[in-house]
């Protein structure tokens, strides 16, 4: 039997590597969020979007129904701010409007909620 390659192993390292340094960025990231006090501001919504959660990016694909969907929003706020993204769940998308004016709530970079304007 004849040895595996160097190449695999160094591949197999990098992998590793990278995987943990993901999953050490992820853990304090949440860390922060959890340390963050809420944040309220005054925002209008700038613009939402819907996309199948794999995001495989490809132009002929199509979406397949029972597919997860993932849920973003862009809020511009209305001190001049720059502009703040968030993902966001089904229900709270399905309820915000283009263009509506509200109360965002966000812990870190965390969404909490969005309560438009009476």
């Amino acid at each position: 039997m004849s040895k595996p390659p160097l190449l695999f192993f160094i591949v197999l390292a990098v992998i590793a590597v990278l995987a943990t340094r993901q999953f050490i960025k992820q853990r304090r990231e949440t860390a922060v969020n959890d340390a963050s006090p809420v944040r309220t501001l005054m925002v209008k919504v700038k613009s939402k979007r819907e996309y199948p959660s794999p995001n495989r990016r490809s132009r002929q694909r199509e979406v397949i129904a029972g597919e997860e969907m993932r849920y973003e929003a862009w809020f511009h706020p209305l001190n001049g701010a720059s502009d703040i993204k968030a993902i966001v769940g089904e229900r709270d998308y399905n309820q915000m409007d283009t263009g509506a004016k509200g109360e965002l709530k966000m812990q870190g970079s965390r969404f909490v909620s969005f309560t438009p304007a009476q």
